[in-house]
């Protein structure tokens, strides 16, 4: 066995004594969440998971885009080009979390120590427009780890990037990180956008282009053109068959641009995307059967019906039950439990399971036939 093994396995063994330290003591896996409700007295909104942070500027983009530009702590490990993480800040005594993607590339957080978010106001929001208005003049937030697999895929294979609106983000700190490392592969970014006057970072995107012969840019302007179609993708990206497709934007153009580009040969392994929201139940049920859920703990059950399939996290918290549970989008892994047995569906990967005992989200996970939960 070498050096590194024995100190990763001592590491590890280190790791579950603590743990188990602090449960016997606090019933937590760490001493600082036993202290959490008392380190708050002093500093409000202070976290056990995550990471104070300062917002340094509120920039905004456009009417209703805006980008905070923050200073994470020193604690923060940095993230790839893609991530998403989650913000926290105080509003009259009660802490308020958003997922947003960093906006920003890792090459710039490297050189500045800051990084962005760029926030779209959402109709009838609550808290994005409260964001903008509460870090006018810059503050304290807090910000967990970065987290995500929506990121530039290994290898050479030429790129065909299709964003919608704010889903543009995570693409434009992909953009900037391929130019700072000068990475050769061809990639062509299709920007979907309710008109010119939404058309974000434009000048920056064309200062990319105009520099990388192997970066390009097209701007959709969707009042114009509509939406994506075979037509499009033949004009301006005929080759998309041969390279990978990445596509990030609100849900109806993710299931348009997924659905357009399998019709036209681009196989599921070359489609890779991310839901700006939670994701729809496209599901198959097999024998369309409405499906019998238990809550094994509890000693309660549920039916799943077949003609209106719900999250097991909204079907949970029907029969009044109250699991854990965060984003409720699939990211924050707060609501992961123990299937014991029966199939479930995804709706974030598009995957049924096994029918064997694993651990699953319940916040993404739809029963497809009866299934027995350790909650």
């Amino acid at each position: 066995m070498s050096q590194s093994e024995i100190t990763t396995q001592s590491d590890s063994a280190l790791g579950r004594a603590r743990e188990w330290l602090a449960r016997s003591l606090t019933q937590e896996k760490q001493m600082a969440a036993y202290m959490e409700p008392l380190i708050q007295v002093v500093m409000p909104g202070w976290q056990t998971d995550a990471i104070r942070s300062k917002v340094v500027q509120m920039r905004p983009e456009t009417d209703d885009v805006y980008t905070l530009v923050i200073r994470p702590g020193k604690r923060w490990k940095g993230f790839v080009a893609g991530q998403h993480l989650r913000i926290t800040a105080e509003q009259n005594g009660s802490l308020q979390t958003r997922f947003f993607s960093v906006s920003s590339s890792p090459a710039h957080y490297r050189d500045s120590g800051l990084i962005e978010l760029t926030i779209r106001v959402q109709d009838s929001g609550r808290i994005t427009p409260w964001l903008r208005d509460h870090f006018a003049a810059g503050g304290i937030c807090n910000l967990s780890e970065a987290e995500g697999e929506f990121t530039l895929p290994a290898g050479a294979k030429p790129l065909l990037m299709i964003a919608g609106g704010s889903g543009i983000t995570p693409f434009r700190s992909m953009l900037n990180q391929l130019a700072s490392n000068n990475d050769p592969r061809d990639v062509h970014l299709l920007f979907y956008v309710r008109d010119d006057s939404n058309a974000l970072f434009r000048e920056e995107f064309e200062k990319i282009a105009a520099a990388h012969s192997n970066i390009r840019v097209t701007f959709m302007d969707g009042s114009k053109v509509g939406v994506v179609c075979e037509e499009h993708l033949r004009e301006h990206c005929p080759d998309f068959e041969n390279r990978k497709v990445m596509i990030c934007g609100p849900t109806p153009m993710i299931q348009l641009a997924r659905q357009t580009v399998r019709d036209l040969g681009v196989s599921d392994d070359n489609i890779m995307f991310e839901y700006f929201g939670a994701a729809p139940i496209e599901m198959d049920r097999g024998d369309g059967k409405d499906a019998f859920v238990s809550f094994e703990r509890a000693g309660q059950s549920a039916i799943a019906r077949n003609e209106s399939p719900v999250s097991l996290l909204e079907l949970a918290e029907g029969e009044g039950l109250k699991p854990t549970s965060g984003c409720r989008v699939g990211v924050c892994h707060q609501c992961k439990c123990t299937k014991r047995s029966g199939v479930v569906y995804n709706t974030l990967t598009g995957k049924y399971s096994d029918t064997g005992q694993e651990d699953i989200q319940l916040c993404v996970s739809v029963a497809v036939n009866d299934v027995v939960l350790d909650i």
